[in-house]
Order: structure tokens, then sequence, then C-alpha cells
């Protein structure tokens, strides 16, 4: 037997020990299947909105609460700020939860989606339908959110306008106990396709001072995404005029074209493989510095980043037409007067950068521009820095150790100084001499 009910304005709140959201639905007709509710069941053979605007924000450990993340999340009433975990505590069990089902979910219009530091704001429409028995099991049925056009906020920044596509999205029945929060990401299945304008890219650096678009620099941006299971591939395209960057007291300016492959998603296995992926750099100048506009490539020949540990693993490879006003950007003391030695037109470099929590290594890393070539190896852990160079100009060459002492330099025999530092202990090894144990990358 069926019922209707109509609200005119229609909350729903929730939060668990990761999240907490808030649904305000408005013009809101349910069909109610009447019978279903001596049964401890509540399902909705169709729910229809004219309205819709979402919040969902993570709760968070008191160091990760900063001030300047914190003014970002979105406000959700009736929860305490800032949304802190609670202290650990054995799980209670869920006693015998009514269990809610939606078969038909249409939503006509679309307001806000707010998700942490990410706001999106225009007009869509979403479909699809769910299953939930709290505490136990959910399933997301084949949803869509079609996206008419709006605009995507990071903060109070701009990143997109004129945004259009369509996202869409399932989860197979499944124990919310076993893949809480973010953990369903090793279960889900859906596409996107989305483009817009480029407009801010200060998402790029969360504490401040990422790359800005300059008044009229506008660019684009096109995402894509499939995902099946929690396996997939994605692929991000974005291109910008002019592009502003703040380096300490410097500036550099120009365009920037990137075409982002995820190519291996793999949530279950806990990493995603951006293979191929290309950074172009056209027209750019750094004040102050002399020196025509140069342009430039980077290209990820490998990357590994662990979703885990946040680890990242890359064998970059890049080419620079003129590269001498980055002089400007390198440390003072040897670094700098080596790099100031050089003719950079032409440059070429590759490496392989390796960054964890507290580790960060460039380790082998060979640049070579006209008859100079530098071959580098250098680490930082725990506070502590080193590493060693070998300097070369035709026959001849230069060695230099970076360590907690100071610089050595050695004008004879730099070759084989610098081979021999590739020994365990040595300069050139994630285990200097004298360290109080292995510093190696966090797994």
């Amino acid at each position: 037997m069926p019922g209707r009910l109509r609200f005119d304005t229609l909350i729903l709140r929730s939060r668990d020990s990761n999240i907490e959201w808030e649904a305000r639905l408005e013009g809101v007709s349910v069909r109610v299947r009447l019978f279903d509710l001596l049964r401890r069941r509540f399902r909705a053979g169709s729910v229809r909105a004219d309205a819709l605007s979402f919040r969902l924000r993570e709760r968070l450990e008191r160091p990760e609460a900063t001030p300047a993340r914190l003014a970002r999340f979105p406000r959700i009433a009736g929860f305490g700020e800032p949304p802190l975990r609670d202290p650990p505590a054995p799980p209670a069990p869920p006693g015998d939860p009514w269990i809610v089902v939606v078969d038909d979910l249409s939503v006509g219009l679309v307001r806000e989606i707010w998700i942490d530091s990410w706001r999106w704001t225009g007009a869509a429409r979403v479909t699809g339908g769910l299953f939930l028995r709290p505490g136990l099991e959910a399933e997301v049925l084949p949803s869509e959110l079609a996206v008419g056009r709006g605009t995507l906020h990071w903060g109070e920044e701009t990143v997109s306008r004129e945004t259009t596509g369509s996202v869409r999205a399932a989860l197979p029945r499944f124990d919310t106990q076993a893949y809480p929060g973010n953990e369903v990401w090793k279960i889900m299945s859906g596409a996107t396709s989305l483009r817009g304008t480029l407009d801010g890219l200060a998402f790029l650096a969360p504490e401040g001072g990422g790359p800005r678009l300059a008044p009229g620099g506008a660019g684009t941006i096109r995402a894509r995404v499939a995902l099946q299971g929690g396996r997939g591939s994605a692929r991000l395209d974005m291109e910008a005029g002019a592009v502003v960057v703040r380096l300490g007291e410097r500036t550099v300016r120009g365009a920037a074209r990137a075409n982002v492959f995820a190519r291996r998603i793999d949530f279950p296995g806990g990493s995603v493989a951006f293979d191929g992926t290309r950074v172009r750099l056209r027209d750019i100048s750094l004040e102050g510095a002399a020196g025509a506009p140069w342009s430039g490539a980077l290209e990820a020949r490998q990357a590994r980043l662990g979703l885990k540990d946040g680890s990242l693993d890359v064998h970059l490879s890049a080419r620079l037409g003129d590269g001498r006003p980055l002089v400007a950007l390198v440390p003072s003391g040897p670094p700098r007067w080596i790099a100031g030695l050089l003719d950079l037109r032409d440059f070429e470099a590759s490496g392989r950068l390796r960054a964890s929590r507290g580790f960060l290594a460039l380790s082998p890393a060979r640049a070579e521009a006209g008859t100079f070539s530098i071959d580098a190896d250098w680490r930082e852990a725990r506070g502590r820095r080193w590493g060693a160079l070998l300097v070369r100009k035709g026959v001849l060459s230069l060695g230099l150790g970076l360590g907690e002492n100071g610089t050595s330099v050695h004008l004879v025999g730099a070759a084989g100084w610098f081979a021999e530092e590739g020994r365990p202990g040595g300069l050139r090894t994630d285990q200097p001499r004298g360290s109080d144990g292995p510093v190696r990358p966090s797994r």
C-alpha cells in the first residue's frame, strides 16, 4: 500500500567517526510503501525534489585542523567546530537499525556540492538510488550528476567556471565497518567527463604561495575518469596562458600546458601510476633575471604515488631552451657558483625523485648543457642534508661533497671520488657514514 509525503524543506544530517554531512532538499515528494514500515523498513519507491544543497567535511585530528584548512571547510549546523575526531573507543554494536531504501531519486536542481575545501555551485541534475542499514551495510545504485553549468572553488579561490559534463558512480552492497570513510574507493565504479575554464591553481600549494593566473589569463581544463571496482584510469588536461608563481621574493611568469595521465589507478592496491605525464612551459621569465624568455618540457617517464603513505617515486626528464634564468633560483654557496659557470642553453636533465614522509632524494640525476655536465645525488631526512656532485667540462672535472661538516672540494681524481661515494656509507647512499641508523623512505 503506497503513501505520499510532502515537505517544503527536508534537512538530513549525519556523522560517523570519519565524516559529517548535511543534505538540504526543497520541494520534496516521497512515495512510501507503508506495509514495509511494520518490518522496520523505510522504502521510498520514488523521491522527487526541486532543489538540493549538499555539504560534507572530514573529521580531523587536532594537528590537522589548521586555521587555513578550516577556513575552507563548510559549516554544518548542529555539529561542533572544529570537526575533530572522537578519542578512540571500543566500537559499539549497531543494534537493529531501520533499513532505508530509495529506489528512484531525482532532483531537478542541484545548487551546491561542498566537500572539504572544494565547493561547486551552479545548476545540475541528479538521479539514482540507495540502500542503507546504518552501521552495517550500504549500497549506491547507479547514479548520475549531470552538470549544466557551474563554478568550482577551492576555498575562496575560483578554480574553474562554466563547468559542464557528468559524473556517474555506483557502489555494490558493502559492509560499512570493512570500508569506512575513503576506503569505499576500493570498490567504487563509475565514470567522469567534465570540462570548463581554468581560473586558478592555488590548490597546488595548500598553505599559500601556489600558482595564480594573471587577469585575463584564464585557460581550459578537462577531466576524464573511468573506474571499475576501484581500478581504472584518468586523464587531466590543463592549459593556461598567463601563470604567475611567487618563489620567495621572486616572481615567475609564463604559459603552461599539462597532460596528466593516471594510467593505472589501483585503490585496492594503494597506488596510482602517472607514467607519461607531461608539462610544457612557454615564454617563461623570471623578474630581475638576465636573458630572454625561455621554453621547455618536463616528462614523468615513470611515476608512482602511494596512496597509503603519500610516497612518490618519479623518473623525470626535462629539456629547456635556455635555463640561465634558473641560476637566480639556486641557493647560495657552491651550487650557485657552479650553476653560474654553465651555459645552460639547450639544457637537458634526467633523474629519479623519491619522496615520502620525512625523506626526499634526487638520485641519480644528470644534467647536460653544451660541453658541461653534472651528475648528482642528494638527500634530505631527519633534518640532515647530504649528497655529492660531479661537474665536468671536457677533460676537466670537479667533485663536491655536501655533508654535515660543510662542503668538500675534490680537484684531483674527481670521477673516482664520485664513484667511491656510491659505495655503502657514502654520500650517494641512503645511509651515509656517521649516521645513527638507516635512512630510508617510509613505507
